[in-house]
């Protein structure tokens, strides 16, 4: 017992981090599911975006060498989910799938930087649902809720960027110009990518059928 105590507490820190994440959002879970019930249809279409984001996750056209990848549309189930059903349980999910990429694409300098680059920047992905209350058609709301997201996830990674990788900026360059250009160079082309595919007809069933059950 006590040498499995012993293992219990020599777990790597960002070990400890992941579990206190986990709880924490368990409590926004319990919180928000006061406020706003998380219903059976709900809590399904949050299991399908989260299942759906995290293989298109694995799909890569590119990788960058300090974190950061242009995937196959895997910011795209969050943005849906989000302006189907809100910010704040869009919040719940996008930290959640940031949990998950911390389990699958760790990369590490400091616990901030851990946090800002996986369940903040994740979780911001949740900003697209504001597209939902704009007074623009319906048509162009999941495009605008994409690019929302895509939006303010970038500006944290940007904050990262700039306080944790500033020394592999060129000479001359400084922190801040760096990160502009480094996650620009992913993130700009894996938004646009999303944004296109967020406009094709099949793509906007998804949102009535997530909400109601019908295309």
């Amino acid at each position: 017992m006590t040498s499995l105590f012993g293992k219990i507490l020599e777990a790597p820190w960002y070990a400890w981090m992941i579990i206190a994440l986990l709880i924490a959002l368990g409590a926004s879970l319990s919180v928000s599911g006061r406020r706003d019930s998380w219903t059976s249809r709900r809590l399904a279409s949050a299991a399908m975006c989260l299942a759906v984001a995290f293989i298109l996750s694995y799909i890569r056209l590119f990788r960058m060498p300090q974190g950061g990848s242009v995937t196959l549309c895997s910011m795209l189930p969050i943005a849906a989910f989000s302006l189907a059903f809100g910010p704040l349980q869009g919040l719940v999910v996008g930290v959640a799938y940031g949990l998950l990429q911390l389990i699958q694409d760790l990369y590490v300098i400091h616990p901030l930087q851990v946090l800002l680059d996986y369940p903040m920047a994740f979780g911001a992905l949740a900003l697209g649902g504001i597209a939902g209350l704009l007074p623009i058609p319906e048509g162009i709301k999941l495009p605008c809720a994409v690019l929302l997201g895509a939006f303010f996830r970038f500006v944290l990674c940007v904050a990262s960027g700039a306080i944790f990788f500033g020394e592999y900026a060129a000479e001359g360059q400084t922190a801040l110009a760096y990160s502009l250009l480094y996650n620009l160079s992913y993130l700009g082309p894996d938004a646009l990518f999303c944004t296109l595919v967020s406009c094709l007809p099949v793509t906007k069933r998804i949102l009535p059928l997530m909400r109601d059950g019908r295309p």
